[in-house]
Order: structure tokens, then C-alpha cells, then sequence
């Protein structure tokens, strides 16, 4: 269901992307924006209690300003110490993450408008309802409710510690009832990086293949995923992975079982860790090369000894093993795509389209592999942009919750 699809009662199955704003609308200071490009973290909450923590994204990529945040539930048993909103400090360096089972709201910006000496934020609160208990009637309740929607008057403040650019610190005014114009909440907003978000994948194989750390060139993970907002390690682990029995096809069960035993985080409350196996083959319905098997998104593997078609349209790759080609890791990438609920795309020679057509579909001039585009069509990277944090991080929202993947029927993975 696209973003624009919306169900009965004002709910809809993930929120929409936010709209795009006027550059104008954040203002110059200094000749710097007002609301610079970045990770924010924020916190919302009384002036005497802080009930919720997360980030802010604000991006102006390709000249087209957008901005959307999340919200998670703040637990104060697990603060340092209590802080009230405008004196909050970062809860890490850089791009902080949260326990998933605090997630709680998604933010869509719909507007900011200057007001000097500050601005005005109207943002859209969307409550995530984690649940997949059925109604009577049998039905699935909607993910995601449209809540609220709230403006913020936001207002240049002094940064606590903690803060890379003071100079990016807002703190304001929220009037919740406009019937009680003294119930008032106040939102905090700090700049901590010019990156949107950050994550590691782990990247484990069997003996006899390779690890998939770039394109056989100079396209890296780290290229390909900072192109759009986000800082992406790749670690090289280990390289002895090995399943039991005699039969050379991995199915979920034996990569689920590798993962345990060899991956080398398994706090994803405490780090964004996605995980790949490259193993020689895997089981999948068609002669599949790749598949993210884990329901909650945190896994994939790769048949590193799928051998490419004896077909005219696979050109000079045609006959040859996978992981011997840098379409190992365009592969890769792709499944790393669906494990942040993405679904396929068709458009262009992106990563997020199938090889097979994109093999068949390359002009005569530009045969495969060379028509490859080794980045994410711009639709695709707005989502990983700003969809909210449940729907792209791995062990968030199971598949089919919320995003463009589909549920799996029990032993059909789909291809690809």
C-alpha cells in the first residue's frame, strides 16, 4: 500500500513521506540554514518531565528540503540522570539510538515556517502500534494512527553539553488543547550529525568465497549509503562459517543457527547490526541468488556459487560464479534493501530491480553488467530517508508490517 492510500477513520498503513518545503522556510543565520541538513536528537515532554526521546532528520537533498522524526518512549530508570526538556543532553555521540520497544510515534514535518529569530514546526504524530493481535472479526487493526497534529514554536536556545553545533539548538512551546491555552509541552531539538542514520552490517562466509566489501571497483558500502544520509560500516568477520549435514544448500534454519553462533552483536536495542551469510547455496523457490529470510529484517544470505545463466543477455558474466563478479555485492545490497522494506523496483538499472531484467533489459550499447546503476533509485532513497526508524531498522516491524515487503508463506521465499 503506498503512502497516499488512506483507510478508513484517518489511519493508514505507514505514514506518508513528508512533504517537501520551501529552503527559504529555514531562514540564514550567519549564512547557515536556521534548521541545517542532519540528525537531531530530540526530546518532548513538560517543562518539569521528559516523556519522550528520539531523532529529527532534516535533508535538502537535490535542492528539495524535507524533515520527519521519531519518537520513543523515555524510561527514566534507564537515564544517567533526569533532565527536563531544553536541558537534555545527547544520550551518545553522534546518531543515538533507542530500544526498539520504545518506539512510539513517527513525526511527518508538514511545515516550517520562519519566524524570527526562530521558527515554527507543524508536524503530524503518527502512534505505531506494534500488536498483531486480530480483531473478532478477523481483521488486522492498523499499524499506524494518525494522532495529532501539533506546532511547535521553536526558538534558538543555549546547548547543554554534548552538542557538536550549539548553534543548532532549539528549544519550544507545544499548546496541545486550544481550548486550554495553559496546557502547554515543550519540544527540544539538537543537531549531532550531518548524517540521517548509521548502522553496521556483519558480514560472515564460508571458506571458499568472498567477502562482498565493494563492487570490484570503487563502489563501497560506505559510497553507495552516505549518497542518501546514511553512515553504513561494513565489517569483514568471520570467514570459516560451516552448516551441518552433507547437504550444500543453506535453508533459514541453518543460517539462523549461524547467526547465533558466529555474529558478533546481538543487542540491536544497542546498535542498527544487520547480518549477511554468503554461503555456496540457498534455498529459495527459482534458481534465486539471494534472499532476506529473517522475518524481522535483521538477516539475509547469498548463494556465493549461484552460477550465472548460459544466456546471451548475461554477456560477459554469462556461465560464471557469482561471488567471482562484483554483482556479489549489487546482490547483496539489493536484499540489504528488503531488509529495510524496501520492494522491488523497476525502475531503471537500480539496485532495487531484479538482475534478471535488468540483464534483459540493457541496451545493445550498453550490455550487462556495465548498464548496472550501482546506487538506489531517488523514490527508494527517499524512504530510507525518512520512513519512520520501526520500518528501516533491523528487528523493527516484521515483514509485512508496515512497509512494501509481503508476509511469507511458510517455505516459499520469494525470488530475489
Amino acid at each position: 500500500m503506498s503512502g497516499a492510500e488512506v483507510l478508513a477513520r484517518g489511519t493508514q498503513d505507514h505514514p506518508p513521506l513528508p512533504p517537501i518545503q520551501h529552503l527559504e522556510s529555514r531562514g540564514r543565520a550567519g549564512g547557515k540554514p536556521l534548521l541545517a541538513d542532519g540528525c537531531y536528537f530530540i526530546c518532548y515532554g513538560s517543562d518539569v518531565e521528559v516523556a519522550f526521546v528520539g531523532t529529527m532528520r532534516a535533508s535538502s537533498f537535490g535542492g528539495q528540503l524535507s524533515a520527519s522524526g521519531d519518537l520513543y518512549a523515555f524510561n527514566a530508570d534507564r537515564a544517567v540522570s533526569l533532565q527536563s526538556v531544553g536541558q537534555m543532553s545527547p544520550t551518545e555521540p553522534g546518531i543515538p539510538i533507542f530500544p526498539i520497544a520504545d518506539y512510539t510515534y513517527y513525526l511527518r514535518v508538514v511545515k516550517i515556517e520562519l519566524t524570527e529569530p526562530g521558527f515554527n514546526l507543524t508536524f503530524e504524530a503518527y502512534r505505531y502500534f506494534a500488536s498483531e493481535v486480530r480483531r473478532l472479526n478477523g481483521d488486522m487493526p492498523p499499524r499506524w494512527v494518525l494522532e495529532v497534529t501539533f506546532t511547535a514554536r521553536m526558538m534558538p536556545a543555549a546547548a547543554p553539553p554534548g552538542y557538536p553545533q550549539p548553534d543548532q539548538f532549539f528549544v519550544g512551546e507545544v499548546a496541545v488543547d486550544p481550548q486550554r491555552p495553559e496546557l502547554v509541552m515543550q519540544l527540544q531539538i539538537g543537531w549531532v550529525s550531518e548524517l540521517l542514520r548509521s548502522a553496521v552490517v556483519e558480514i560472515d562466509r564460508v571458506p571458499d568465497s568472498y567477502t562482498p566489501l565493494n563492487n570490484g571497483a570503487d563502489v563501497t558500502w560506505q559510497s553507495v549509503f552516505r549518497s542518501f544520509g546514511w553512515d553504513m560500516k561494513a565489517v569483514d568477520s568471520d570467514h570459516n562459517l560451516a552448516k551441518t549435514g552433507t547437504n550444500p544448500v543453506w535453508n533459514a534454519t541453518d543460517a539462523e543457527a549461524a547467526m547465533r553462533q558466529h555474529r558478533d552483536n546481538n543487542d540491536l536495542d544497542k546498535e542498527w547490526r544487520f547480518y549477511v551469510l554468503i554461503v555456496p547455496r540457498i534455498f529459495a523457490i527459482g534458481d534465486a541468488d539471494g534472499f532476506m529470510y529473517h522475518h524481522n529484517r535483521q538477516a539475509l544470505y547469498v548463494a556465493g556459487h549461484f552460477r550465472f545463466p548460459d544466456e546471451p543477455h548475461y554477456g560477459e558474466l554469462r556461465g560464471k560464479r557469482l561471488d567471482g563478479t562484483g554483482e556479489l555485492f549489487r546482490t547483496v545490497v539489493h536484499e540489504m534493501g528488503h531488509a529495510m522494506g524496501l520492494g522491488h523496483n523497476d525502475s531503471g538499472f537500480h539496485f532495487m530491480r531484479p538482475t534478471p531484467p535488468i540483464a534483459q533489459d540493457a541496451p545493445p550499447n550498453n550490455p550487462f553488467p556495465n548498464n548496472i546503476d550501482w546506487s538506489f533509485d531517488p523514490g527508494d532513497e527517499n524512504k530510507l530517508r525518512h520512513w519512520p526508524d520501526i520500518v528501516v531498522r533491523p528487528g523493527g516491524a516484521a515483514v509485512g508490517a508496515g512497509h512494501e515487503l509481503e508476509l511469507l508463506e511458510a517455505g516459499q521465499p520469494p525470488r530475489g
